[in-house]
């Protein structure tokens, strides 16, 4: 068969799902099917149509550019130079032979609100997938959003079983993220615990090439408390490591009320890596109040527009230097203070 009539048979499988409504992959598939028996490779066919359309499990669609994902970061995560190093660090090496791993890459965002836990996970989505945040293979559990009803954990744990035992089969290389895993009700992550361990035997889906985040408030104070002592003692801040706070945060975590509390996932060890995120500084907010002025168009702030905003700053009562909410806050703050400045207030 020419490559005429390939194309033409593939490019009526396309006009037919249109037409018809059908399910794009079933309609490839047909058409696949029929190439395949005439001899054609159909992953190749597949890649040559329906992924020029839509998002594919290919690395054309997942190009994982961590080098991306790590300048992100450089320019608009301050104050966190271990969670920078370590995600960014554990993301290279799970990248870089994904045929070879064993195990999904499991991690564990803790500390206070406002200070870029949430911020990392959307800096992933858009340097690992080339949709970015709008990509079908990000999939997101939002705490009480996604399971309001404690009497009806059974059916949310196996609805979390489904979705991710089907993503995966969809493509190895998801992502999953549960945002304010403490705030979701006990046990209804147990039925993926060996989803996230160590796999020697591949089955209907592939979860070792994948990546886990879960995010919480766990652990936020006695980061807080652990960083200010360190401190005292004569460590600067951008001198801890790791190792000063992993055993605190997981301690935490599985202390907590929510999701992971006395779970299996942390009693079986799958969770690789336990990031605190550590609480801002002034120093800190100023430059998030610095970009956020930019990102509204003010490239040049000044210093009384800086300082009207900090004047909001809430700091903690027993460290007084850490801002309670992080740069949680400042986006409407500094939207008002720009509008004044545009008025001729400021």
């Amino acid at each position: 068969m020419s490559s005429f009539w390939v194309i033409l048979l593939c490019f009526f499988g396309i006009v037919v799902e249109l037409c018809l409504c059908l399910e794009p992959l079933t309609t490839i598939g047909l058409a696949g099917a029929t190439l395949t028996a005439l001899g054609y490779n159909y992953d190749t066919i597949k890649v040559n149509t329906y992924c020029r359309w839509y998002e594919c499990c290919i690395p054309d669609h997942v190009p994982a550019d961590i080098n991306h994902f790590k300048a992100e970061l450089e320019k608009s995560l301050f104050g966190q130079h271990i969670a920078l190093k370590v995600v960014t660090d554990a993301l290279f090496y799970h990248y870089s032979n994904p045929q070879k791993s064993s195990k999904p890459l499991v991690m564990s965002f803790q500390g206070t609100p406002g200070i870029g836990k949430t911020f990392i996970t959307n800096v992933m989505k858009s340097s690992i997938y080339k949709e970015g945040v709008d990509s079908k293979f990000v999939y997101k559990f939002h705490g009480r959003a996604s399971f309001p009803r404690e009497d009806m954990v059974s059916k949310y744990k196996q609805e979390v079983i489904d979705t991710v035992t089907s993503a995966l089969a969809a493509c190895p290389l998801s992502l999953f993220i549960f945002d304010e895993v403490d705030k979701m009700p006990m046990k209804i992550l147990e039925g993926i615990t060996m989803m996230l361990d160590h796999q020697h035997a591949k089955g209907k889906f592939d979860s070792t090439k994948a990546v886990f985040v879960f995010i919480s408030n766990a652990g936020g104070l006695e980061i807080s408390q652990q960083l200010a002592s360190l401190m005292r003692k004569g460590l600067t801040r951008e001198d801890t490591e790791l190792h000063h706070f992993e055993k605190l945060t997981e301690v935490s975590l599985y202390n907590s009320n929510g999701a992971l509390g006395k779970s299996g996932t942390i009693e079986n060890a799958v969770i690789d890596h336990f990031i605190p995120f550590l609480p801002l500084e002034q120093r800190h907010i100023q430059k998030c109040i610095e970009n956020e002025f930019k990102r509204v168009g003010i490239s040049e702030p000044t210093k009384e527009q800086i300082n009207e905003v900090l004047k909001d700053v809430t700091y903690e009562k027993e460290q007084t230097f850490f801002a309670v909410y992080g740069c949680k806050k400042l986006e409407k703050k500094v939207g008002l203070v720009a509008w004044q400045a545009r008025r001729g207030d400021l």
